[in-house]
């Protein structure tokens, strides 16, 4: 709570922010407009927007301030349902490739891991997911097989499956 509290502070401009970046062309994928604004992050969350108007003062305060100068300013991209094996890549090396590509986030379905070394495979998928500059998540599959034409390496049941919820990164399984 007294995280949340600080956040809250450093949104109301009563405490500085651990970073302001100033003169940020701010893309809004929610109004769809673009625009000059100040950003403050705190605990490495967007707390606040301060957009630009005529007569600007500055509303947020930082521990660090960066002058963007006009440079772009976007969120991240989220692939929300993907499959690794697909890649035909180990998860650094696919971060490699699309973490410049502004791809920050990805949420895997480890089917075919599962498929091939049960549960196994899917701590496979979560350790190798492990310090990457790609945020990975896992939603389990609710049927391993998928179908009666599958060899799995072994059925997996919800029994096996229960203990992996309590994994930080995943989130929870598909139906």
């Amino acid at each position: 709570m007294d995280e949340l509290r600080r956040r809250i502070q450093v949104a109301r401009g009563e405490l500085p922010a651990d970073l302001v970046l100033r003169n940020a062309n701010l893309v809004n994928v929610c109004s769809g407009e673009c625009y000059l604004a100040d950003v403050a992050l705190a605990d490495g969350r967007i707390v606040g927007i301060d957009t630009h108007d005529n007569v600007h003062t500055y509303r947020y305060h930082g521990r660090q301030e960066r002058d963007l100068a006009g440079r772009w300013l976007a969120p991240g991209l989220i692939d929300g349902h993907m499959h690794i094996e697909s890649t035909m890549l180990v998860l650094p090396e696919f971060a490699r490739l699309v973490v410049p590509r502004g791809v920050t986030a990805v949420i895997l379905d480890p089917h075919e891991f599962a498929n091939v070394m049960g549960v196994e495979g899917i701590r496979y998928v979560l350790e190798a997911g492990r310090g990457l500059p790609l945020s990975t998540y896992v939603m389990l599959s609710s049927c391993v097989p998928a179908s009666s034409f599958e060899t799995p390496y072994r059925v997996l049941l919800a029994d096996d499956l229960l203990p992996l919820l309590q994994e930080e990164r995943v989130l929870g399984w598909r139906r």
